[in-house]
């Protein structure tokens, strides 16, 4: 008789115990998503982003962190930096909600430190996260390299107002306009990207990831040339962005900028 008391209360509780449960993971996942969400406004932007999650620690404490403030640098007569982007073949544009981003499924390498790094992605900044000597720019162009043993190389190009750029009238064809949005991608659409060169005017220095989680150990090279963007396909790319989404710059501590 008891045991089957027992029974009968065990099943009446056991689809509240089941609802606790499922309520309970559901907000594990809700603070998961909340702690790991981050923006460039408000209490999940820049200034907060130590915050979200105990991952981007380094966003906070990191003392080698990007973007930077280019002033002080260092005559080093580098080498110069062999590209071979001569057949890139691209994956998609996408619109991340923090930037419009090209993924390359293969055709782009750079040769750095002896070492080959392949390109993944680039993507856009406006206005542009490094600065020289005080001075923002319009746009930025982030290249993101990755070896095979998995080490980061960053090649920036910062864009000053001029005429329209042929390069990116293309992009700006396929541009998805909303956070979410995917556009193919083929191979004519970003082939005025593709060369074959040595750059050797160019700064370096040790740096980050300018989105969480910050990691350090990046190889970053920002190009001292710089193309051009008229107003117009300025706008187009804020439209799409919706706001700006530069990181502040960063101290540059101990480092030396390289030139």
């Amino acid at each position: 008789m008891k045991r089957a008391y027992l029974q009968s209360i065990s099943l009446l509780l056991l689809p509240a115990l089941l609802s606790l449960s499922a309520i309970s993971r559901a907000e594990e996942k809700n603070d998961h998503q909340q702690s790991t969400q981050w923006s460039y406004q408000g209490a999940t932007g820049p200034a907060h982003w130590a915050e979200l999650s105990a991952q981007n620690i380094a966003c906070q404490q990191g003392k080698n962190q990007s973007p930077v403030n280019i002033h002080r640098t260092f005559d080093a007569r580098l080498p110069s930096i062999k590209f071979d982007y001569a057949m890139l073949n691209p994956e998609n544009i996408v619109n991340t909600g923090h930037s419009i981003q090209v993924n390359i499924r293969s055709g782009g390498l750079i040769k750095l430190d002896g070492k080959d790094f392949f390109l993944k992605q680039f993507h856009f900044h406006s206005p542009s996260e490094n600065m020289i000597d005080s001075v923002s720019f319009p746009l930025e162009a982030h290249f993101v390299h990755v070896s095979k043993d998995n080490e980061l190389a960053v090649v920036a190009l910062l864009y000053q107002p001029g005429p329209p750029n042929a390069a990116l009238n293309v992009l700006l064809k396929n541009l998805p306009m909303n956070a979410g949005d995917t556009n193919r991608l083929g191979s004519k659409d970003i082939e005025l990207f593709e060369r074959s060169k040595k750059i050797k005017d160019y700064f370096r220095f040790n740096g980050s990831l300018t989105t969480p989680p910050c990691t350090e150990g990046v190889r970053w090279i920002v190009v001292q040339s710089k193309p051009s963007i008229s107003r117009a396909q300025l706008h187009a790319f804020q439209q799409a962005l919706k706001h700006p989404n530069n990181r502040p710059v960063q101290g540059i501590n101990a480092r030396t900028v390289l030139r």
